[in-house]
């Protein structure tokens, strides 16, 4: 495993963790799934949907990983990274101004 791998998979797992938490997090709080795929799953079968729709990112995950060459599979590492940290911080947001600690005025 690369030295760039090492790094992106630390980045995917902790992200993955934070994204966990604050979903969590933000369910709890009353706030609706934005994922439709999850918000299926959680409406199929709770909680068990969502741990089984990540259970099963990850197997993706490391199945494409391991089935691309290096290179291919380091940008296929960053890519889900990079998405992964991006949810993380709408997730942050969301939860945010949901609590009121944050307001964001008008569109962008």
């Amino acid at each position: 495993m690369s030295e760039a791998d090492v790094v992106l998979w630390t980045a995917v797992l902790v992200a993955t963790i934070g994204d966990i938490l604050l979903t969590l997090t933000g369910l709890t709080a009353g706030l609706q799934e934005g994922n439709v795929v999850v918000r299926a799953m959680l409406a199929e079968f709770g909680v068990a949907g969502f741990w089984l729709v990540k259970f099963g990112a990850m197997l993706w995950l490391v199945a494409g990983w391991r089935a691309l060459d290096e290179r291919k599979a380091t940008a296929f590492l960053a890519v889900f990274a990079v998405v992964t940290l991006a949810v993380v911080a709408h997730n942050s947001l969301v939860i945010l101004q949901h609590r009121g600690l944050l307001v964001l005025a008008g569109p962008f």
